[in-house]
Parts: C-alpha cells; sequence; structure tokens
C-alpha cells in the first residue's frame, strides 16, 4: 500500500511540473511513444537527509524545456512527458526504479538519473533492454570508455573535471593537498584518482578523510573526521562530499581552527546548497562547473532562454542554478533530438537524431555527438563563490 501510496505522489507532482500521467493502453510504434505523448523515465534522488538536492534541481531544469515544448504544441502533436522515481541515492532502489520504468511503465527512454551508484546499479538493466539511457548525472570512467552503445554522455567526465582541479593546485603552488570523501567504494575510488592526478604534478595528498554518506545528521557526522584533519591544516582542501555534508564539513574546519583553506570541489558538490548552508562562510569556494555560468544572463542565447524559462515558471524573484541550468541543455538537446527523429518515432531514429544534433552555448561550450560518439562534451570551467554568494568566473 505504501508503494502505491508514494507512486501516486509522484504522478501528482510530475503532473504539477507538466510531467508524466498514466499510460493509456493502447501502444504506439514503440514504447513510451503514443499518438499523444512521449512518455520518458528518470530515477533520481529526490529526496533524503544530507547530501544534495541536485535530482530535484536536475528533474526541474529538464521539465523547463520539456514545458517549453509542450506550450507551444509538443513534438509533431506529442507531449514530451516525464515520469521521475525517487531512489534516495540508493543503488538498489535505482535498479528496482530502472526495471519498473522500463518493464511496467514501459518509457521511450531513461533520461537523467542521478549519482554513481545508483548510475552503477541501472547500467546492467539498460545494456539488457537496450533503452536509450541519457545524461546521467555522474562522470565516473565506464561511462566514457565506449562499452555502452546506448549511453549518451551530456557531461565531462570525472577525469576531466580532476584533471582540472590537479592543474589548478599546480598552478597555484598549493603544498599541502588534503581530501574528505564518502566511507563508501566510490569515495575511495575517488581517494585514488585524486593521487594519481596529483602524481602526475609531483604532488601527493598530505591526508585524507571520509565520512558516512546520507547521515541522518551531517553537522554531527562530519566532526571526526574534521577534527582529525585540524590537527595539521591543509592549504588547500578538495571536497570529495556534497550538498549540506559539504557545507557542514567546512563550517567545522574552521571551527576546528582552520580558517584559511581554500576549498575545491567537483561540480557534484552543488553550489546552491553551499551557499545557503554556509552563507558568508561559502565565499571563496572554488568548483568545477560542467555548464557555462547561468548567472551571465548577457552571454549567450541558450542562457537567456533558460532565464526566460525559469521566471516564466517560478517568477521574477527566482536564482539561476548550475544543476538546474545543465537539467535545461539536456532537456532542450532531447526536444531537438526528438523533431528532427521525425513523425514516425522510434528508438533506432531518436538515436540517429541524438547523434545528428548540435547546441551551443557561451563560450567554447558545444553539446554534440555524432556516429558512434557518445560523449557530447568535455567542457569544465572553475567558478568561484564571491561575496554575497555571487558566483564569478
Amino acid at each position: 500500500m505504501a508503494t502505491h501510496r508514494l507512486l501516486r505522489i509522484l504522478f501528482i507532482a510530475a503532473l504539477a511540473f507538466g510531467g508524466v500521467r498514466p499510460a493509456a493502453a493502447q501502444e504506439g510504434a514503440s514504447p513510451g511513444v503514443h499518438p499523444d505523448r512521449i512518455v520518458l523515465g528518470q530515477s533520481a534522488k529526490l529526496s533524503g537527509s544530507g547530501g544534495t538536492q541536485a535530482g530535484v534541481q536536475y528533474r526541474d531544469g529538464m521539465l523547463l524545456a520539456f514545458g517549453a515544448a509542450n506550450a507551444a504544441g509538443g513534438v509533431h502533436g506529442r507531449r514530451i512527458e516525464l515520469l521521475s522515481l525517487d531512489d534516495g541515492n540508493k543503488a538498489d532502489t535505482a535498479a528496482a526504479n530502472t526495471r519498473s520504468l522500463i518493464d511496467q511503465h514501459r518509457v521511450f527512454a531513461l533520461v537523467g538519473h542521478t549519482f554513481t551508484a545508483p548510475v552503477k546499479a541501472a547500467l546492467p538493466l539498460v545494456r539488457e533492454k537496450g533503452i536509450p539511457f541519457l545524461a546521467p548525472y555522474t562522470g565516473f570512467p565506464e561511462l566514457y570508455d565506449g562499452s555502452h552503445r546506448n549511453v549518451f554522455m551530456f557531461r565531462a567526465s570525472f577525469e576531466d573535471e580532476l584533471a582540472l582541479l590537479a592543474r589548478h593546485i599546480d598552478t597555484v603552488a598549493f603544498q599541502r593537498v588534503a581530501l574528505v570523501h564518502y566511507s563508501t567504494p566510490v569515495g575511495e575510488e575517488l581517494r585514488q584518482d585524486v593521487s594519481q592526478h596529483l602524481k602526475r604534478f609531483g604532488r601527493e595528498l598530505l591526508a585524507s578523510t571520509s565520512m558516512p554518506i546520507n547521515p541522518k545528521d551531517p553537522r554531527q557526522a562530519v566532526q571526526a573526521p574534521a577534527m582529525a584533519l585540524a590537527r595539521n591544516c591543509p592549504n588547500v582542501m578538495i571536497l570529495g562530499v556534497s550538498g549540506k555534508d559539504a557545507a557542514a564539513f567546512v563550517s567545522a574546519m574552521k571551527a576546528y581552527g582552520c580558517p584559511s583553506i581554500q576549498y575545491l570541489a567537483r561540480g557534484l558538490v552543488d553550489i546552491a546548497v553551499l551557499t545557503r548552508e554556509l552563507g558568508a562562510e561559502a565565499r571563496g569556494i572554488m568548483v568545477s562547473q560542467l555548464v557555462p555560468n547561468p548567472f551571465r544572463a548577457s552571454a549567450h542565447p541558450l542562457v537567456q532562454e533558460y532565464e526566460l524559462r525559469l521566471r516564466q515558471r517560478k517568477g521574477a524573484s527566482t536564482t539561476p542554478d548550475f544543476v538546474e541550468f545543465e537539467g535545461f541543455i539536456v532537456g532542450k538537446f532531447v526536444v531537438q533530438a526528438l523533431r528532427r527523429a521525425g513523425q514516425k518515432l522510434d528508438r533506432k531514429a531518436f538515436v540517429q537524431a541524438l547523434e545528428a544534433e548540435r547546441l551551443d552555448g557561451p563560450g567554447h561550450y558545444r553539446l554534440q555527438f555524432g556516429a558512434g560518439k557518445r560523449v557530447g562534451t568535455q567542457y569544465v570551467n572553475f567558478v568561484m563563490i564571491s561575496e554575497q554568494g555571487r558566483i564569478v568566473d
């Protein structure tokens, strides 16, 4: 009974954003294709303690793009609908959600799964079923090695981000480098990857520490690891944890007597949460981003369109968000590919359309696949949180 109630809540939430409705009995030429709509599926972290709200922001960005297309009459007369199921950043739940989306809800494609462990859990089903799997919000190496032909990566890899991070550390000549990561296999992989990238520049980690993932009380969970690192304060701290966990760690390090640390993080840290949780303490934190800065509305028509859709949906007082902007780019690209695929839509035509599409943004940002090419961009840029939460390049 609880499961049915959860699904009903998710359906209602999706409808409020112009999302999915229950599937009609009649199927179209391909699963998820109906005379009046195309149904896509997503498993994402939409709730849970600590961490980040990136799953919600990523979904909302896609819905901005889908909603704009639907308001203009849809794609060849069909609405785009997104069924988003909550996995709480749990691998087993993500696997169950993915099977449900494919077998029960019979979605046309999967788009926007979030975080490494859930995405890894979904991949065997994706391979087995041969369903298009678009824009997972993660960047682990397996997704970039060409072994998954129906997986399309809309973001640069963790390797690309870590390479930029290590180059920055070398450029500014930081000597005492530390890392905090989650006490999970994925966290241990991050520690090893950071060490390898630093060694390329003749550097090494001074120290590293770990904390549990999804803690009920992030402020309590960070006390022991922060105290351990504070005994030998580093010059630079790499944040390998995200959202409220990262914010709590920064506050704890300052409380334990390390106020002058340069914090560096990958985009998964979630800038919106850092600025909200830390306030003035967030100033100076540098975060790699995989899309252009959405706070610079004059930069490009793509940014202007995002901000327009954001105001239309949420009102004039809304604040742009990197994760939401990335979701918007994903949604806009999917709309373009669906249009290119034509009225007689099936998965083969859709994959061919994805390979033929292109989307340009500010600076050197470009999202483009190709025949057999499954990585659409390697764009990475550092931004810094400035005074009053401003984001500067």
